[in-house]
C-alpha cells in the first residue's frame, strides 16, 4: 500500500467550496432542488486536525479522489497534497507532534477457498508533515512475524526520543504456515520515519489492549477469556502482572486509563438503570461509581487531550448534551457557541497553552464546518464546510419528539419537516436506525435525512425500543423483537403522524439501511398496509441465515454469537424465522427497492439475495441494485450519490409526483 505526494496552492477553505452547484439559467424561476451530489459526496473535508505546535493543519479532501493536504499557517497555502490507493479508505488521522501524522486506512480484502470470504482489514501509516513523505508501519509483507491487519497505534511517546508506541499480534517467529492464533498481542516501540521496531513487552494470548500514559509508561492491559467470556484488568507491579478487577458483563466497557495513571475509567450500567462512569483503582476494592445522572445515560467522556483529564461527559437522551466538570473548558466552549448560535461546537484539537483552538461547529439543521479560533486575538477563521453546496441551502428543521406506542410507552423519536411546506397531508418517510443496539446523532448533520427532507418528505426517525442512549428499560425491552416489538413501535410512529394530520396516509414509505434494511423489509411484509414502498439498504432479510453465517464466520462459542443470540435469538428459536421477511415475501403488496454494497463485511450481500429470490417467486414488483466496490457503510462518494439518486426516483415515483400522476390518472378513467 502507498500514498504519493504532489502540490497545491489552494487553502483549505477555498477548496471546501471547489464543488459548487450547477449554474441556474437566467429563465429558470422555479428553485431548483439541490443536487444529489451536495448530500451524497462524502464530506469535501474531513478528519481536520491541528499540529501540537499550531503550524499546520491537515485534512482530508474529498474532490474527484480521496487525498489528504497539509496547510502550513506560516506561509498561509496549501504546501503538501498526499494521494493514495482509491481502494484505501480513510477512517480517522490527527497529528500526534508538531510535524507527524498517524493515518488509520482500512480495505476489503478477499480471501478465496472454499467459500470467498471478505474483511475489514486496517493500515496505519505515519506521514511527515514538513515534506509529505509517508510510510506504512508494521506492514506485514515486510515483516513477517507480524500479523497482517493488527498494527494500533497506541501512544506518542516510545522507549526512544522520536519514537511512538504501537500495539501488534506478533509470531515468534516467522517460519511459513505459522499460524496467526499462536502470536502475542505485544507493545512495540517504533521510529515512524524508517518503520524500525523492538518489542519492549509481551502480553499473552488473551491480551487485547494496554493502558500507557502520557510519557509512554505501559500501565495495565486486558485480558479477554473468549470461553468464559470474562475481562481481566491486570496492572504491572515491577516485572510481574497483577489482575485487580474482572468482570463477564458483555455491555460493561472498560475505556481507557484515568488521568492520576492509578485508576481505569469504564462505562456501563452493572445492574442500574442509567449507563454510568466509573474509576476502577489500581489499588483494589472494585468498581466505583465516578459519575451518574438520574434521567440520562452516560454514552462517553470529554477528556484533555494531552494530560487526559476528565473535563466532562457526554449524556444520552434526544438532546445528547455535553455535562460540564471543567469550568474553563466549558467557557472555551461557550464562547464559541455565542458566536456560532444553534450549533454544538466540539473542540478538535489546540495547542499546549490553550490558545490557538480547532473548532467544530453542527447541528442537525446546519451542515459541519471547522473553525480556527485565536484566544490571543479573539479572532476565529473559517477553516473549511464539510458540505459547502449545502450552505444557501433551506434545510430540513428537525424537531425533538416523542409519541405513545400502542402500550402508552413514549417513544422519543427526531422529525425533519421540509422547509417551507405546510405541516398538513405531506409524504412521509419513516428512516429507521442500524443496529439495533446504536442511535441516531441528536447532535450531528444526518446527510440522509436531510436530502429526503429536501424533496418534500416528512422524515421520522424514530428511536425505537432497543435503541441505546434512553435506559436500560428502553434498550433491553428491545432484545428479541426484531419484528415485533421494535417493528411496533417504528409503526405507532406512523400512526401517530397520520392521526396528527401532519402525513398523508397514502403516501408512506420505509426506508433504512441494515438494521434500518431489516426493518423496511420487515414494514413492507407485516404491515403491508401501512406501506406504499421499501427501501433497503444493506438489510438483514433471513434472520436465520444471518445468525448462521455468523456462526460459521467466528464460531458457534464466539463472542460475536452470543451477543446476536442475546439480541436475535437461536436458529432454531420460532419466532426467528417467522419475522424473516424473506419468509413472509408473499405477504407484501408495495414495491421494494433494494440496495447493497458487493464489498459488505458486515451484512453479506446474499441476505439481499435471498429477499429478491424470495420476492421473484411471490411475483412482488422489486427492484435491486448493486453498490460496486461498496462496503457497508457507503465509505465512497459514487456509492452514496447512486444510492440517493436512486432512492430520489424511487420514492418520487411512489410518494411523490409520479404517485401524484398515478392517482390522477386513476381517477380520470373512472
Amino acid at each position: 500500500m502507498r500514498l504519493t505526494r504532489s502540490l497545491s496552492l489552494a487553502s483549505l477553505a477555498a477548496l471546501a467550496v471547489v464543488i459548487t452547484a450547477p449554474a441556474t439559467p437566467a429563465t429558470q424561476t422555479a428553485t431548483p432542488l439541490p443536487p444529489v451530489e451536495a448530500f451524497g459526496t462524502t464530506p469535501v473535508i474531513d478528519n481536520v486536525s491541528l499540529s501540537t505546535d499550531g503550524r499546520f493543519l491537515a485534512s482530508s479532501y474529498s474532490g474527484q479522489k480521496v487525498s489528504i493536504v497539509i496547510l502550513d499557517r506560516n506561509v498561509k497555502k496549501l504546501t503538501q497534497r498526499i494521494e493514495f490507493d482509491q481502494t484505501l479508505k480513510l477512517r480517522s488521522m490527527g497529528f500526534i507532534s508538531p510535524n507527524l501524522i498517524i493515518a488509520d486506512f482500512s480495505i476489503t480484502y478477499t480471501e478465496r477457498g472454499d467459500e470467498e470470504q471478505k474483511s475489514e482489514i486496517g493500515a496505519v501509516f505515519a506521514i511527515n508533515a514538513l515534506d509529505g513523505s509517508s510510510r506504512q508501519l508494521l506492514e506485514a509483507k515486510t515483516n513477517s512475524r507480524i500479523v497482517p491487519s493488527s498494527g494500533r497505534f497506541i501512544s506518542r511517546v516510545g522507549a526512544a526520543p522520536g519514537e511512538i508506541l504501537m500495539s501488534a499480534n506478533v509470531l515468534d517467529n516467522a517460519a511459513a504456515g505459522a499460524a496467526a492464533a499462536n502470536a502475542v498481542n505485544s507493545v512495540l516501540s517504533v521510529d515512524p520515519l524508517t518503520g524500525k521496531w523492538r518489542i519492549i513487552e509481551k502480553g499473552i494470548r488473551n491480551t487485547g489492549a494496554w493502558m500507557i500514559d502520557t510519557e509512554g509508561k505501559i500501565r495495565a492491559r486486558l485480558d479477554f477469556y473468549r470461553k468464559d467470556q470474562r475481562q481481566e484488568l491486570k496492572v504491572k507491579r515491577g516485572d510481574d502482572w497483577e489482575t485487580v478487577f474482572e468482570h463477564t458483563d458483555p455491555d460493561f466497557s472498560i475505556v481507557g486509563l484515568g488521568a492520576d495513571n492509578q485508576s481505569a475509567l469504564a462505562l456501563g450500567a452493572s445492574g442500574g438503570e442509567r449507563e454510568r462512569l466509573w474509576s476502577i483503582p489500581f489499588s483494589g476494592g472494585g468498581k466505583q461509581p465516578l459519575f451518574q445522572d438520574p434521567k440520562h445515560d452516560v454514552e462517553g467522556t470529554v477528556r484533555d487531550i494531552y494530560d487526559r483529564s476528565l473535563k466532562g461527559v457526554r449524556l444520552g437522551g434526544l438532546e445528547q448534551r455535553v455535562e460540564w466538570l471543567d469550568s474553563a473548558a466549558e467557557a472555551r466552549v461557550r464562547a464559541i457557541e455565542g458566536a456560532l448560535p444553534g450549533r454544538r461546537i466540539e473542540i478538535f484539537g489546540y495547542t499546549p497553552d490553550g490558545k490557538l483552538v480547532l473548532a467544530y461547529a453542527v447541528s442537525r439543521n446546519h451542515p459541519g464546518a471547522y473553525y480556527l479560533v485565536d484566544f490571543n486575538t479573539n479572532r476565529a477563521e473559517l477553516v473549511g464546510q464539510e458540505y459547502p453546496q449545502l450552505a444557501k441551502v433551506p434545510l430540513g428543521k428537525v424537531s425533538n419528539i416523542t409519541y405513545p406506542a400502542r402500550d402508552g410507552y413514549p417513544v422519543p423519536a427526531y422529525l425533519t419537516m421540509p422547509a417551507g411546506r405546510e405541516a398538513k397531508g405531506l409524504p412521509l418517510v419513516v428512516l429507521p436506525h442500524g443496529g439495533p443496539r446504536a442511535r441516531d446523532s441528536g447532535v450531528g448533520f444526518d446527510w440522509w435525512s436531510q436530502f429526503v427532507a429536501s424533496r418534500g418528505y416528512v422524515v421520522l426517525q424514530p428511536q425505537f425500543r432497543g435503541s441505546t442512549g434512553f435506559g436500560q428499560k428502553h434498550e433491553l425491552a428491545g432484545y428479541r423483537q426484531w419484528g415485533q416489538l421494535m417493528q411496533h413501535d417504528v409503526t405507532d410512529g406512523v400512526k401517530h403522524l397520520i392521526d396528527q394530520g401532519i402525513v398523508d396516509a397514502d403516501r408512506v414509505c420505509i426506508a433504512g439501511a441494515s438494521y434500518g434494511g431489516y426493518a423496511a423489509l420487515a414494514g413492507a411484509a407485516f404491515t403491508p398496509d401501512l406501506y406504499r414502498c421499501a427501501v433497503s439498504v444493506a438489510g438483514v432479510s433471513d434472520l436465520v441465515e444471518m445468525l448462521r453465517w455468523e456462526e460459521n464466520r467466528y464460531g458457534v462459542e464466539s463472542g460475536v454469537v452470543k451477543f446476536w443470540r442475546k439480541h436475535i435469538g437461536k436458529t432454531s428459536d420460532p419466532d426467528v424465522a417467522q419475522f424473516s421477511p424473506a419468509r413472509a415475501a408473499d405477504k407484501v403488496t408495495g414495491t421494494v427497492l433494494m440496495m447493497h454494497g458487493v464489498d459488505d463485511t458486515v451484512v453479506p450481500y446474499v441476505q439481499t439475495e435471498f429477499m429478491e429470490t424470495a420476492m421473484k417467486r411471490a411475483k412482488i414488483k422489486h427492484e435491486v441494485f448493486q453498490l460496486k466496490s461498496e462496503d457497508h457503510w457507503l465509505s465512497r462518494s459514487p456509492s452514496r450519490i447512486e444510492m440517493l439518486s436512486q432512492l430520489d426516483r424511487f420514492l418520487d415515483q411512489h410518494i411523490g409526483k409520479g404517485y401524484r400522476v398515478t392517482t390522477e390518472e386513476t381517477v380520470a378513467s373512472r
